[in-house]
């Protein structure tokens, strides 16, 4: 099935996808999912693989590989999870895309108040 946007065919979901990422507030929306879904569910390797529509939004792989001195055999790896990134190679390739790791306390955990046995 063929979808049309702005007058070009997009011929599967990868091509939708990224076509959607390139509208800014959803390339965001589309992180901040990804990252609570990381939270919930620790499964680094769909995180990884989902960067790669991300990236390709913005232009190509290589073009990305080129401006974070990330070679792009070592990006292609790390979408196809036979690498796992180190911290600086992942805060590299977020703020290459815009973005910056924020840290905050996490919430705390209301303890229920024990309830005596007379």
């Amino acid at each position: 099935m063929t979808m049309t946007k702005d007058n070009r065919k997009l011929t599967n979901f990868d091509d939708f996808l990224v076509n959607e990422l390139k509208d800014p507030s959803s390339a965001e929306e589309y992180l901040k999912v990804l990252l609570e879904s990381f939270k919930k569910d620790q499964n680094i390797e769909a995180l990884l693989h989902c960067l790669k529509p991300l990236i390709e939004a913005q232009g190509s792989i290589s073009e990305f590989a080129r401006k974070t001195n990330i070679d792009r055999s070592h990006l292609y790896k790390i979408f196809n999870n036979e690498v796992e990134p180190k911290f600086n190679t992942m805060a590299n390739i977020l703020n290459n895309l815009g973005y910056e790791i924020d840290i905050k306390p996490r919430k705390k955990k209301k303890l229920k108040p024990k309830t005596s046995k007379a």
